[in-house]
């Protein structure tokens, strides 16, 4: 009796503590992508991260199958200018024009059953708002709520909608620059 609760006991415990997810990918910088927009030296690139093993992989769930497609967003400052860019002036829209706002990553953890090492994974992974200087390269994932009837969209003719601001220089002006990038599906 008391090595089937031991062995009950293990099996639970390792069950808990085996999450594993590969981490962020910040070895590939924006202008090193092949799908990407630039525009006055700033280079954004976006990579869907949804198809099943792909997300496996990342972040140790299927998050299309819990209403979330994870999409990679790399930025990288070839200018001399600043940008900001935040995540509620990032837009996902889909082939039939749907439009979709990145969720908050707490929503996701909450969603994915989370414990201690993917809230912390999670939230390490995610997108920020970020100023972004001369040389910066800025990664992260962006959450988005899948549309209710999942299986009629697709991701293929995708594109990301992004809004960065450009800080005002001395006697000019700032200005917002609006990118659409298509999606990296490969």
């Amino acid at each position: 009796m008391k090595f089937i609760f031991l062995l009950c006991f293990i099996i639970l415990f390792s069950a808990c503590s085996s999450y594993i997810a590969l981490p962020k990918d910040t070895s590939r910088a924006a202008h090193n992508r092949i799908k990407k927009q630039v525009k006055e030296g700033l280079i954004v690139a976006a990579e869907d991260y949804s198809e099943y093993r792909r997300a496996r992989r990342y972040f140790y769930r299927d998050l299309l199958d819990l209403g979330y497609i994870p999409i990679y967003i790399c930025i990288g400052n070839q200018s001399q200018s600043e940008f900001t860019v935040r995540k509620a002036n990032i837009t996902l829209i889909l082939e039939d024009g749907t439009e979709a706002t990145a969720a908050d990553v707490k929503e996701v953890i909450d969603e994915a059953g989370g414990n201690d090492a993917l809230d912390q994974d999670y939230s390490q992974k995610a997108f920020r708002d970020s100023h972004i200087r001369h040389g910066d390269n800025l990664f992260g994932f962006l959450f988005f709520k899948a549309p209710k009837q999942r299986k009629a969209f697709s991701m293929k003719s995708a594109t990301l909608q992004v809004l960065a601001d450009r800080k005002a220089e001395p006697g000019q002006q700032g200005e917002t620059f609006k990118f659409l990038v298509s999606i990296d599906t490969d």
